[in-house]
């Protein structure tokens, strides 16, 4: 049963993700600490799976179907989000050395409510934004993604959105594009960084859990992608705001709950 639950959240967060660019993990993380059923480490693991899987569909369906990309934007900000992945891992494993569990998940929880309600404020309304050409500061962008994402245990797709939005010029749904591709690049550094610290023995059990998710992951990238085609701008924003609006009162519920219990 648990199992059917967790591949319908896989489902629809891989969905969304690939659709307005949120990448899946942030949605999969908070309804799973919420669910309850596993510790963080394992959420962690289960969550950069389903969206690794998930941004590689997504973004093959993209080059098949000729979507233009901006390489240089891409290389630069794959190669900071790499970097900021191993530091975000790093700095979460510090972590987790000296505080619980429960702690851990109320401060990615409050964290991840503060950036989304950014977000939203930025997002919801276009504003002003910038086109960053300088490759440093490129590079510095995709460190910081990358960071967060690791750190936060999500593919960082909605901040990835806001980030691109402000500092490269793109509409929503051309920025949803580039999210998912760079959320690869960070996905990939994270399970790198699981599996470095950890090795592979304390998710060896989930090998069942896998074979239902990665299905579901899989098609939530073609769906996906496919309606982020279909689509305009518009109705993209909409669908990304509520998405966040939503994500925000539960990552504030579950920070609360931690504190409570």
């Amino acid at each position: 049963m648990l199992i059917a639950i967790y591949s319908l959240v896989i489902l629809a967060a891989t969905t969304l993700g690939a659709f307005v660019g949120l990448g899946g993990g942030v949605i999969i993380k908070p309804i799973l600490d919420f669910i309850g059923a596993e510790p963080r480490m394992q959420v962690d693991f289960l969550s950069a799976v389903a969206v690794f899987t998930m941004s590689v569909v997504s973004t093959a369906k993209h080059i098949k179907n000729k979507a233009s990309f901006n390489k240089n934007i891409i290389l630069f900000i794959a190669s900071g989000s790499i970097a900021g992945g191993f530091l975000g891992g790093y700095c979460m494993d510090m972590l987790s050395a000296i505080a619980e569990q429960g702690s851990i998940r109320a401060i990615q929880a409050f964290i991840l409510a503060l950036l989304l309600t950014a977000v939203i404020i930025y997002v919801a309304k276009e504003r002003k934004s910038f086109r960053i050409k300088n490759n440093f500061a490129i590079l510095f962008v995709g460190v910081a993604l990358g960071f967060t994402a690791s750190f936060l245990g999500i593919g960082g797709g909605p901040i990835n959105v806001a980030v691109l939005t402000l500092f490269f010029s793109m509409n929503v749904k051309e920025s949803a594009v580039y999210s998912v591709a760079i959320i690869f690049f960070s996905q990939l550094s994270k399970l790198i960084t699981i599996f470095a610290s950890s090795g592979i023995q304390p998710y060896a059990h989930q090998w069942k859990t896998l074979l239902f998710i990665l299905p579901a992951a899989i098609l939530g990238g073609i769906i996906g992608s496919k309606l982020n085609r279909k689509f305009d701008d518009k109705i993209i924003r909409k669908v990304f705001v509520f998405v966040i609006v939503l994500l925000i009162i539960l990552n504030l519920y579950n920070g609360v709950t931690q504190i409570i219990y």
